[in-house]
């Protein structure tokens, strides 16, 4: 069966909201949670991570004006902390069917971005109480991706509504889909999205060509073995 890639990407940009987020995963002191460091997560159907879509700020100095965005980790909000921001990419392989199911899903959000609000109530709650609340049209970043995978047939954890996923819930089930982990200007797309260095074939895009970036090289084990092939 033909397979696509999908990208789930973990992001923290030191930001005061992130900060506080970060504080709060931080508390669980005697069994912290894989990638509590990271407070935000992002949708893209591509490697270049320069189109993806999430729930943030729409502006960079209003925290209150949030929704639906397009994000590129090179702008914005990952632009203005780029030194301290980090990022955590998985790719995770669906079928062509879910692949399209997905784009479409991400194209009629955005279509519709007026149409749905930031979920304030429902991160509070998570905030607060560990858990999420799911008003009607409404989302943060970690519920909204969480809800396009499972419409698409696609659960990631055994049961868990949406609106109780966070950012770190996606590393810790995708650890193993892991591809980069590092600060955001290291990541290997970062300075050309057509850097020469990387090409793409029928399968995902291949490292073909090793440089002085941040990565973790026995995740890329699986991508070196098929260099000369």
């Amino acid at each position: 069966m033909d397979k696509k890639n999908i990208y789930i990407v973990d992001s923290f940009t030191n930001t005061v909201p992130g900060r506080i987020i970060k504080w709060r995963a931080s508390l669980k002191f005697w069994n912290r949670y894989d990638g509590d460091t990271y407070s935000h997560t992002s949708l893209s159907r591509d490697i270049k991570l320069g189109n993806m879509i999430s729930l943030a700020r729409r502006e960079i100095d209003n925290p209150l004006n949030c929704g639906f965005i397009k994000e590129d980790i090179r702008k914005d909000v990952f632009a203005l902390n780029k030194e301290k921001s980090k990022i955590a990419v998985m790719e995770l392989p669906v079928t062509v069917d879910q692949y399209n199911k997905i784009s479409n899903l991400m194209d009629y959000y955005w279509e519709h971005r007026e149409e749905y609000s930031y979920n304030f109530l429902g991160i509070m709650a998570m905030l607060a109480v560990g858990r999420g609340l799911a008003p009607k049209n409404s989302f943060f970043c970690s519920q909204w991706v969480a809800t396009v995978l499972q419409e698409v047939g696609i659960n990631l954890f055994d049961g868990k509504c949406p609106e109780d996923v966070r950012p770190f819930d996606f590393y810790g089930v995708l650890q193993d889909k892991i591809i980069y982990e590092g600060p955001v200007v290291e990541y290997p797309y970062y300075n050309d999205v057509d850097y020469p260095g990387f090409v793409e074939d029928n399968r995902s895009k291949i490292l073909i060509k090793e440089k002085q970036y941040t990565i973790d090289k026995r995740r890329y084990d699986k991508y070196a073995r098929t260099k000369n092939t």
